[in-house]
């Protein structure tokens, strides 16, 4: 998380934490980043003995109305 003052994104925000409820979070999304990212070293999914490899990504977000805990880096 970074913290965005008049409009600029100025400093990332440490020991971040988001808190808030996942489906009404993403109905708050009002702009999509053009940098979407994948991390493929993030590690496995199974079922019944089957695993196969996962990873996470996502482009950065701007999300109206969040609640962001942590202290200024």
């Amino acid at each position: 998380a970074y913290l965005i003052e008049n409009g600029k994104v100025t400093r990332p925000v440490k020991g971040a934490t988001l808190i808030g409820n996942g489906p009404e979070t993403m109905g708050r999304v009002s702009m999509i980043g053009s940098d979407l990212k994948l991390d493929e070293g993030v590690g496995v999914c199974g079922k019944e003995g089957q695993s196969v490899p996962v990873g996470v990504g996502q482009p950065t977000l701007l999300i109206d109305a969040l609640t962001v805990g942590g202290t200024q880096a």
